[in-house]
């Protein structure tokens, strides 16, 4: 885990540099995220739907650890009412301490720390815990900002203009199909995924920005005490009392509830002309903090 959780730093860290020494752009940078969101997740998401092992445990854990991400969103929606916070940062709060990195920093780490099994485990994971709930929630988000409207047909839209939920749905039909498509025609598939992964961490790296966190270091505590502190402890209660100790399977779950914010809960907050200072801030120092929080969390179970 810390040689996968070291690569991860030394993407994230070329990423900045490139940005600090003018060395991509925004051309470019629209250029690697339309590669990223249309085509190398898309191929990671559909080959790892089709050969990860889905059943009913699994389907169990997702939901339990969705239900923990979320109650760490309502204890920061609580506690933003408690310090009487005004409507944007509390809006902020408690929709980005709801969802996790679990895809693009997520993976990685649980790759290095339990293996491709569950790393293919993870494309699901992420799309049930993390993608589709913010489809249903990002509309809303943006209402509450004034720029649109909340509606059923704006969710269907959302979901299946996606080519992350397509790529989800097409492996998951062929799945069922009664037969089994040979390895090698997942080749040139399983190239292009590979470059998921660094390209996603190099745009993470040229969208941080440090200098937030100064101006919104309190706020900023607050949202990654939530997200990455309380709704994993949720996820540790249940499971230790409960279940009686951690299989690898929900050690794959904490590592995905303790991730930081989402770097697309970020970019819904900042449309929909929320607290954008903070959810950068959130997303550059909770990156930062996780390359110590996740290792801790792994070896008390």
């Amino acid at each position: 885990m810390l040689l996968a959780i070291y690569s991860v730093c030394v993407f994230i860290f070329i990423g900045y540099m490139a940005k600090l020494l003018r060395l991509v752009g925004n051309k470019q940078s629209g250029i690697l995220l339309g590669f990223l969101l249309n085509f190398a997740l898309p191929a990671q998401i559909f080959n790892g739907t089709y050969h990860a092992h889905i059943d009913m445990t699994f389907l169990y854990v997702c939901l339990i650890s969705l239900l923990c991400s979320l109650g760490g969103g309502v204890a920061l929606f609580i506690i933003a009412k408690l310090l009487k916070l005004e409507r944007n940062s509390m809006l902020t709060l408690s929709f980005m301490g709801a969802f996790g990195n679990t895809l693009f920093l997520g993976l990685p780490i649980v790759h290095g720390a339990l293996g491709e099994d569950y790393a293919n485990k993870v494309i699901i994971y992420d799309q049930i815990v993390t993608g589709i709930p913010i489809a249903f929630l990002a509309p809303l988000i943006l209402s509450l900002g004034g720029k649109g409207s909340f509606s059923a047909k704006a969710i269907g839209l959302r979901l299946f203009q996606s080519p992350l939920f397509l790529a989800l749905l097409c492996g998951l039909a062929l799945k069922t199909l009664p037969i089994n498509i040979p390895d090698e025609l997942f080749t040139p598939l399983k190239s292009l995924a590979q470059t998921a992964t660094p390209v996603a961490l190099f745009a993470i790296g040229v969208q941080m920005s440090l200098k937030g966190i100064k101006e919104e270091w309190k706020l900023t505590s607050i949202l990654l005490l939530g997200k990455m502190i309380i709704a994993p402890l949720l996820l540790f209660t249940i499971v230790f009392f409960s279940f009686g100790g951690f299989s690898d399977l929900w050690r794959m779950a904490l590592i995905e509830v303790a991730m930081p914010p989402v770097v697309s809960a970020g970019a819904i907050v900042i449309k929909a002309g929320l607290n954008g200072r903070l959810a950068v801030s959130a997303i550059a120092f909770g990156i930062l903090f996780s390359f110590f929080s996740v290792p801790l969390w792994l070896a008390i179970t």
